[in-house]
């Protein structure tokens, strides 16, 4: 007795992420085939090593093979590519043949229904003569992650990017080396490149950097397709890690927000400016005017940060209250205009026990920090537009909200904002880009 369709194709939704169990039912019988492939061709992970390379040749093979699949042309969506366990000193192996950016193009050019292309941990070099094709590849999300390594390399992610015409969202996470190869030359190209190449459009912007490598040229990219495409940008998340260089990146973030013509158009910003623990220390509070909100016109939902995970090591707490009082100090003396949403994340690990958990709210509401939150309640107070204020919970924090204590807790460091019923709580079970818990 056959199988009704719609039940095989809800068996095979329940079980679209147990690659296993897929690739067993696609041989059960030809009608399970399709809507196997389906979910196995969906999203697509190629992982060079040399000896990988060498034995299947790389992108170029990958290629043929979406060449005569018809179902894997049909149902890819979301290519990854990563080179992470790649030897790039092997000199057996031709780095710029298996690891070339024309080869993804070729690729892009036969699975028309990509959506989400990810890089991660290529360091390829381009030819230096090479043109890049007039833009014409559209994607949901394009995702670099990438070691730069010389200036060289950042011309590269600058020509690579300029192949497409529209990506929905933007999200690079760039390293720089500590044996970063400065080249007056190739700075003077991407100067050119930046002046007359074309950036595609964006409509959401995730940006994570770990070093003190100069985004004034990426800045400066965007604000010309903001005004070639009159404020298409109005989502922007914005990370740093490295603290040692991290003032440098924030300043350069910050003008670059609050000073260029995306000001007008920006309606979501996430800012998390670096490592909390060690932040409060090394830049002075005054110096946070750079971050001039109320420049803002069209900001509608902002996002702050606050690692939970460090209360739990560090007793007096210094963290929260360099945190709170450099927010309570942006929202005072440069409030937006327009504000409807302020969102607080509280991160946790993914692995933390329920007494951790516990301690850590416990910190949240000892003396040390309290005026700290009085400052951030008061800001709340005194923006123009009452915005909802809501705390999402990012990790296993499920516990602590079903029994109250999370609430409990938010409403007795914020009781101003409590009493005018502005306090809401959401929970996120997933890390966002760039937001991920092995980061802290």
């Amino acid at each position: 007795m056959a199988v009704p369709e719609d039940i095989v194709y809800a068996i095979l939704d329940h079980l679209q992420n147990d690659i296993p169990i897929l690739s067993e039912c696609s041989v059960v019988c030809r009608a399970w085939l399709h809507p196997s492939r389906r979910h196995l061709f969906r999203k697509v992970i190629i992982r060079f090593t040399s000896t990988s390379v060498q034995e299947r040749g790389g992108l170029l093979a990958f290629a043929n093979f979406l060449r005569a699949c018809a179902d894997a042309r049909q149902y890819l969506q979301h290519l990854i590519l990563d080179a992470l366990l790649f030897s790039f000193t092997d000199v057996d192996v031709d780095v710029d043949a298996v690891l070339s950016p024309l080869e993804i193009f070729t690729i892009l050019d036969i699975g028309t229904n990509i959506e989400i292309l990810t890089l991660l941990n290529f360091v390829w070099m381009l030819n230096a003569n090479w043109v890049p094709p007039v833009p014409r590849y559209t994607l949901t999300k394009l995702d670099i992650d990438q070691w730069i390594v010389s200036d060289q390399c950042v011309l590269d992610v600058f020509k690579l990017i300029s192949v497409f015409d529209r990506v929905n969202v933007l999200a690079l996470s760039l390293s720089m080396e500590q044996s970063f190869h400065h080249d007056e030359d190739t700075r003077g190209l991407i100067e050119e490149h930046v002046k007359t190449g074309h950036f595609p459009t964006v409509h959401t912007f995730l940006y994570y950097t770990s070093s003190e490598w100069s985004a004034t040229p990426l800045y400066r990219s965007f604000e010309r397709s903001c005004r070639r495409d009159q404020g298409v940008l109005a989502h922007i998340s914005f990370r740093v890690w490295d603290y040692t260089s991290s003032w440098g990146c924030i300043t350069e973030f910050c003008e670059f927000v609050c000073n260029s013509d995306v000001r007008f158009h920006l309606r979501e910003l996430a800012f998390h400016p670096g490592s909390d623990e060690t932040l409060w220390s090394a830049i002075p509070l005054s110096d946070w005017g750079v971050l001039n909100l109320s420049r803002l016109e069209a900001l509608e939902q902002l996002t702050l940060a606050l690692n939970c995970e460090s209360l739990v090591y560090f007793g007096q707490n210094l963290n929260v209250s360099w945190n709170f009082n450099a927010y309570a100090f942006i929202l005072h003396n440069s409030p937006p205009p327009a504000l409807q949403t302020l969102t607080v994340k509280l991160y946790i690990h993914g692995d933390s026990n329920e007494m951790i958990r516990r301690r850590c709210l416990e910190s949240l509401r000892k003396v040390y920090p309290r005026p700290s939150w009085v400052a951030f309640d008061s800001a709340i107070q005194a923006l123009p537009t009452s915005p909802q204020v809501i705390f999402d919970c990012v990790g296993p924090w499920e516990d602590m909200i079903q029994c109250g204590a999370m609430e409990e807790c938010v409403q007795e460091v914020l009781p101003r904002t409590h009493a005018r019923g502005l306090l809401r709580w959401t929970i996120s079970t997933s890390y966002p880009q760039f937001w991920k818990a092995d980061f802290w």
